[in-house]
């Protein structure tokens, strides 16, 4: 029986036979987190285990409805995608395995036809977007082509990772874990736009995947295979999705793997002598890295690629015929390294902190508005609490810290550059969020654990 349909998408629907699942999916989610939460009682950060995953279902359930009632978008499109490949499965497995193995070839076009329905043709031609509909079409089989089921399968998917970057950051700094449950699980724009079939789902949780195994194979150094397979895996998802992240994230680890092992080293003399060594190593090997990597990372693959990418898009963006007056202009820049220099400030605290509050042109905006004015007055309050040069002598002091500034810093830049659609930006940030407050997060509790520490010692 079918309780509601789109008057567009008739294939998008909502029926009785969802409502149970999601009904008894709930009931598993209980059973299950309260189960895994008592096995793991050692554990604080499993305290929120059950909570967390009961707030990752309502918000998939939550996204999928505004889909459907309010902000038809791409994950709406991804699933007519799926719908498309799933029914080409049951006419012509070879065909569907063709997609799912070789991606979007120009021949496989003719593969669809009337009886299967036909993809979007602007997704047919993007190869990060249909390796996105390849990645969620097998997970279509278990949700009888539902979408709201399959929207709650995809936020699960994201959570994974989620759950994992949460539990690394736990790790590092007990105490915390009622903290990072709000700068990590829970933060708002990021919780609800990882929380359905889109993009941001699979990029942010594979940046989980990516900071949980390094930190265990390459800080802790459990050289086990499990971590190196996670790391692949998840790089290979945000190289085939979107490269430019990797760009980003990659000089952070790099970082945080140098300042780790000189962070080791007693002696200021030796510390004086291998640093500039060090850093010329680490300049050396992300330059190889990327130049390896070159082919597989597309319009990202170098320098001189990467900037007049950014430029493409940032005109792209701005065209008001096409986005409406949604957007927001930092100004033309030259494709060249000194041209974009040049938009470093105005472009970070784009990145970072719009849309503003007055900036706002729909509710959907406002509450982004809100989010940012929020980032905003916890930055000041965290300067406030530390003092100017603390907060920054603090920062590098921790290679944690280095490496979550610092990738807020250069991939806040790269989309302040690059994004210039508020619709656009507000999700294209989210992979920043949860390093920003969780960073902030632990720079204040370093100020209150200091201060207890005098204090005993006063009292004493």
């Amino acid at each position: 029986m079918t309780i509601f349909q789109h008057w567009y998408h008739p294939e998008i629907n909502i029926k009785v036979y969802d409502i149970l699942v999601i009904l008894l999916l709930y009931f598993a989610v209980i059973v299950y987190g309260t189960i895994r939460q008592n096995r793991k009682a050692n554990a604080p950060a499993y305290n929120y285990y059950k909570n967390a995953l009961i707030i990752q279902l309502s918000m998939s359930v939550v996204f999928a409805l505004v889909v459907m009632f309010f902000y038809p978008g791409d994950s709406m499109v991804y699933y007519q995608n799926l719908n498309c490949f799933n029914k080409l499965f049951f006419i012509d497995a070879d065909k569907y395995f063709d997609i799912m193995f070789y991606g979007n070839k120009p021949e496989f076009w003719s593969y669809f036809t009337y009886e299967t329905g036909y993809p979007a043709t602007y997704m047919w031609r993007d190869p990060n977007a249909i390796f996105v509909s390849r990645f969620y079409a097998p997970f279509m089989f278990f949700t009888n082509s539902s979408y709201i089921l399959s929207t709650i399968i995809a936020g699960f998917i994201g959570f994974t990772g989620v759950w994992k970057l949460y539990k690394t950051f736990c790790q590092i700094y007990p105490g915390l874990e009622k903290q990072f449950t709000w700068a990590i699980l829970y933060f708002p724009s990021a919780l609800f736009w990882s929380a359905g079939m889109m993009k941001d789902t699979l990029t942010l949780s594979a940046i989980g995947w990516i900071v949980f195994s390094f930190y265990h194979f390459f800080i802790l150094k459990q050289y086990r295979v499990k971590y190196l397979f996670f790391v692949i895996i998840a790089i290979v998802l945000i190289i085939n999705i979107k490269s430019y992240i990797f760009a980003a994230l990659l000089p952070g680890l790099l970082i945080w793997l140098f300042f780790n092992q000189l962070k080791r080293i007693k002696s200021n003399l030796i510390k004086f002598i291998v640093a500039p060594i060090a850093m010329i190593l680490l300049i050396v090997g992300f330059t190889l890295i990327m130049s390896n990597m070159s082919e597989a990372m597309g319009e990202y693959g170098s320098i001189e690629k990467s900037l007049l990418q950014a430029q493409v898009i940032q005109q792209d963006l701005t065209r008001s015929e096409q986005y409406g007056e949604n957007y927001y202009d930092i100004g033309e820049f030259e494709a060249t390294p000194m041209g974009v220099l040049r938009k470093f400030p105005i472009a970070t605290i784009s990145g970072v902190f719009r849309p503003f509050v007055w900036e706002a042109s729909n509710p959907f905006i406002l509450l982004a508005g809100i989010e940012s004015l929020f980032l905003m007055g916890f930055l000041v309050y965290a300067i406030f609490k530390t003092g100017l040069v603390k907060f920054f002598k603090n920062i590098f002091a921790d290679p944690i810290l280095i490496f979550a500034f610092s990738f807020v810093l250069i991939f806040g830049f790269g989309v302040g550059l690059a994004t210039a659609n508020f619709g656009a930006l507000v999700r294209y940030k989210i992979p920043l969020l949860p390093f920003f407050t969780a960073g902030l997060f632990i720079l204040i509790a370093e100020v209150k654990k200091r201060k207890s520490v005098n204090n005993q010692r006063t009292g004493e």
